[in-house]
């Protein structure tokens, strides 16, 4: 069953401690249903066989499955079960998000197969997120074609995507060329890539190399890859992703901008949404260029492209990821929650929990008292917990300013956040 869109304002009971929390409908500024229409399936999972450079510790893979739910629309979805308990999605609704997604759930990889071929039978196609090279684990037609979506998302490819003024310095070459670059030692530090035609992201197939060592370590990583990128390190003043969609008619919109939180390795952390992340007005139009190449390839769909803004003002776009980012659901909810929360700047991430998931919820309704931290996925990791799987939630925590955001996500760690 479709839920039936929502209408109404949740009042909570008020206390002497605690003012009343009024919570309004949060819709998303534009759904997936609004961009493929009747007839697909949605399936997030990225298939255990698939790929290598995607980060995904344990429980990780399932627990992303959740991160659209409030987007997708009017249109079955296909998740884990571990991300749409009862007490998960109750809250949720009544946070205000619109649930309107047919969700399919699944337990484990056979499951998550059986239920993708029920949903073939019935004339559905799949609207992939990630590339299922094994085509007798991907029954039924796609939306988007796993060749088309491997080239574009092949960071060997990406001077066939962007214009050179905008095209970072680098080079493509077989792994073994590697050593090399040994014989420049002023060229360090270098950053190594993976050239592959399965999925990536979360910077997994990302080396940063500052020595010899590193480069040897990053040699020996991406051995097997038929190629890798090796471009120069970048001295980066704003590092931002746009957000795209592409309609089936060509019809192209910008979502807006975030800037990325990446740590030292350069692994993906999260993103800070504002005003102050607006792009300069060049990247969007070269964004529009990029996503009219990609539909003319059989392209439609959400996508986020990485780009730097560097210490001189010139700009470069570094990676092409054509699929729902990390940040692309906090965009389309970013509107709606500065309207009701009345607070301008967000950090998106993802906040694990130290207790367990009952624990997690009860904290999180504390949390809701603030007045600021709107969870929009949450992951119970089941029998299956341990200290590496933590129960956890995707969300947007607003403030006046980055500062103000800080200091009450020190206030979540006191709840068990971290």
């Amino acid at each position: 069953m479709v839920a039936p869109r929502h209408t109404r304002v949740v009042f909570y009971e008020q206390t002497e401690e605690q003012p009343a929390r009024i919570m309004t409908t949060i819709a998303p500024k534009l759904t997936l249903f609004d961009v493929c229409g009747p007839g697909y399936v949605f399936n997030s999972r990225i298939p255990d066989n698939a790929s290598e450079w995607v980060v995904r510790g344990p429980g990780s893979a399932d627990a992303v499955t959740g991160n659209q739910l409030i987007v997708v629309g009017p249109m079955p979805v296909l998740c884990s079960a571990r991300v749409a308990t009862h007490a998960g999605l109750a809250l949720l609704r009544d946070i205000g998000f619109t649930l309107e997604a047919d969700i399919v759930t699944f337990t484990d990889a056979t499951d998550r197969l059986n239920r993708l071929k029920s949903l073939a039978d019935k004339g559905l196609a799949v609207i992939d997120q990630h590339v299922q090279p094994d085509a007798n684990l991907h029954p039924g037609t796609s939306w988007v074609s796993s060749s088309t979506l491997s080239f574009l998302n092949n960071k060997g490819n990406l001077g066939q995507m962007v214009p050179p003024p905008y095209l970072p310095s680098r080079e493509v070459c077989d792994p073994s060329a590697l050593p090399r670059y040994l014989s420049h030692p002023g060229r360090f530090p270098l950053v190594v890539k993976a050239a592959t035609e399965e999925s990536t992201g979360g910077g997994d197939a990302v080396r940063l190399c500052h020595s010899g060592s590193e480069l040897k370590q990053a040699q020996e990583l991406f051995s097997h890859c038929e190629n890798v990128v090796v471009e120069d390190f970048m001295a980066i003043q704003r590092n931002l992703c746009l957000n795209y969609v592409v309609f089936s008619d060509g019809q192209i919109k910008y979502l807006g901008a975030t800037h990325q939180i990446v740590d030292a390795k350069l692994n993906y952390q999260g993103n800070w949404l504002g005003p102050n992340t607006a792009p300069p007005s060049e990247l969007i139009r070269v964004g529009y260029g990029l996503m009219t190449n990609a539909w003319h390839r059989g392209y439609r769909g959400f996508a986020g492209f990485d780009a730097a803004v560097m210490d001189d003002g010139s700009c470069r776009i570094y990676d092409l990821n054509f699929r729902f980012n990390g940040s692309t659901t906090p965009l389309l909810i970013y509107e709606a929650l500065v309207k009701q929360s009345g607070l301008p700047i967000a950090k998106y991430r993802v906040w694990m929990h130290d207790g367990s998931f009952h624990q997690m919820i009860a904290s999180l309704e504390q949390a809701l008292d603030i007045h600021c931290f709107f969870p929009f996925c949450i992951y119970d990791p089941g029998t299956s917990a341990t200290n590496d799987v933590k129960p956890r939630v995707s969300a947007l925590l607003f403030g006046m300013t980055t500062d103000e955001v800080q200091e009450k996500e020190t206030e979540l760690g006191l709840l068990g956040f971290h």
